[in-house]
């Protein structure tokens, strides 16, 4: 899955000179979180609510200046992290977490396409769980041997439950696990095969 297939397209921006009431309102009245800055249609900043808050207390703490005196170029991030439309999601996924920043502005040939949060990660990731569709979710502890999770699959198929989702990763205690979703809610046949073949499961689907 690349950036442009999860992206917000319609971005909403402000220019340099965009009035620090405008900004306050288009933050509020789009319900959104991040306003990219545009510079005759180059990206020159970003501004967040957090950005917007900050020069609030800011201008709180000056005795004799307003608020309202502020522009977008006042309060802005000039150094801004962008992205690519056919930048595979997982890695901007893995800059946001390394920068600490919840937006990544998308660019292509200079030119501003669109946007990507960590909300909208969050909601493919919701979708890639498969926790969408009723289903059941199979915490399956692999042991370290060639073609487990093949086998998995295998007993899983021919007990006829249906895959929606799988996912590998490492527990917190270092055992591979694959995070299977399994299209139905009651996985009591699912869950006997598997363990018939050795297969040790966590608790959750009995949750």
């Amino acid at each position: 899955m690349l950036v442009q297939d999860i992206m917000q397209r319609t971005v909403v921006t402000a220019s340099p000179e965009t009035r620090f009431e405008e900004i306050a309102r288009l933050l509020r009245c789009r319900g959104v979180r991040h306003l990219p800055v545009l510079d005759r249609g180059a990206l020159a900043g970003i501004i967040s609510d957090r950005d917007l808050k900050s020069a609030m207390a800011s201008v709180g703490d000056s005795a004799g200046e307003s608020a309202s005196a502020l522009t977008a170029a006042d309060i802005m991030t000039r150094r801004v992290i962008t992205t690519s439309p056919v930048f595979p999601v997982e890695e901007a996924a893995r800059v946001m977490a390394a920068e600490r920043i919840s937006a990544l502005p998308v660019v292509d040939a200079g030119r501003l396409v669109g946007l990507i949060s960590e909300t909208d990660i969050l909601l493919l990731f919701v979708r890639a769980m498969g926790v969408l569709e009723p289903s059941t979710r199979l915490d399956v502890v692999l042991p370290a041997a060639p073609r487990a999770l093949s086998q998995v699959v295998h007993t899983l198929e021919t007990e006829g439950a249906a895959i929606s989702s799988i996912v590998t990763l490492k527990s917190p205690d270092g055992l591979t696990e694959a995070v299977i979703r399994v299209a139905t809610i009651n996985p009591g046949p699912a869950v006997r095969a598997l363990e018939s073949q050795g297969y040790r499961l966590r608790g959750s689907w009995r949750a």
